[in-house]
């Protein structure tokens, strides 16, 4: 048994090789001293999804570049006005809309990550918690930039003209926030009501990107790339941390690469392992050693120096 001070990462006791926690199929159990590879951690399931979500994103941004049948449902779509035909959703829905943004999300994501951590005695809700959103501004606010999508108010979806619209914020960070929560649970707290808990996310999630079209904020595919963006990142997240889960009892596959390119990495190299010993075997490894009899007395040497 070891008290380790960063807590049992949602284990009830801790060992000196904890297993590995299994969240439906996303990780597979490893044995004490084997480490498999992140791929066969994965489910199969779970790397379809990741290439269908892929693929989808991939068939989107290739539409708007090319003004395909996504866009041109972006424009119909879009000279339909809401708040003209539907005046009386206008104040609850720009109310809504702020439900959306990383300032509402990012609290409500350290709330749940923070009192899981605090339950179960280890920081790693609170650092996936941290690095997605993290993760999440950067990969949005590169792909705003490098598409530089118009904003509806131009009423041209076309693409490379400096907007800042595709993927939507909104969308991405309800997927990505709502999914954190989700795996946390089903990593930490398997018996709370989980399912209720996507549901409801889920329809909050349809509800911001029906709200987003009312107000005319995005295009329909900025809200779809979006939450295809968001599931990507969720995916990245769970890889993550499927892929550490162990780190801190085992070296990662990407650290024994390294010290095999700089051996000097090694801070163990020169150590000496300890000789096995069968039970009942220490003849063989001690040595005999002669007794050793006591010293003989020393001569009196006052007689030599009598008067």
């Amino acid at each position: 048994m070891s008290a380790s001070p960063h807590g049992t990462d949602g284990h009830d006791v801790e060992v000196d090789v904890p297993p590995v926690a299994v969240v439906h199929e996303l990780a597979a159990p490893v044995t004490a001293g084997q480490r498999r590879r992140v791929r066969d951690r994965i489910s199969r399931r779970s790397r379809l999804i990741a290439v269908a979500l892929t693929v989808a994103l991939l068939v989107v941004v290739v539409d708007i570049f090319v003004q395909g049948p996504l866009t041109q449902l972006d424009i119909r779509i879009h000279r339909w006005d809401g708040e003209k035909e539907q005046p009386s959703l206008d104040t609850w829905a720009w109310a809504y809309d702020k439900v959306g943004q990383r300032s509402v999300l990012v609290p409500i994501l350290l709330v749940v990550a923070g009192v899981l951590a605090r339950r179960h005695r280890t920081w790693r809700p609170v650092v996936l918690a941290a690095m997605s959103f993290l993760v999440l501004n950067v990969v949005v606010g590169a792909m705003k930039i490098l598409i530089g999508r118009s904003e509806t108010d131009t009423f041209d979806p076309s693409v490379l003209n400096g907007g800042v619209i595709f993927p939507s914020g909104h969308s991405s960070n309800m997927v990505l926030t709502g999914g954190v929560i989700v795996y946390l649970l089903l990593r930490y707290e398997p018996a709370a009501r989980v399912r209720l808990v996507a549901a409801g996310w889920a329809v909050l999630t349809v509800l911001t990107i029906l709200t987003s079209l009312y107000i005319g904020s995005h295009w329909l595919t900025d809200l779809v790339g979006g939450a295809l963006v968001g599931g990507l990142l969720l995916q990245s997240v769970i890889l993550f941390d499927v892929a550490t889960a162990d780190v801190r009892h085992t070296r990662p596959w990407w650290w024994q690469r390294l010290v095999a390119l700089l051996p000097f990495l090694e801070t163990d190299r020169d150590g000496v392992d300890a000789v096995p010993v069968a039970r009942g075997g220490l003849g063989g490894v001690v040595e005999e050693v002669p007794e050793v009899g006591a010293a003989p007395t020393a001569p009196d040497l006052r007689s030599t120096h009598a008067e």
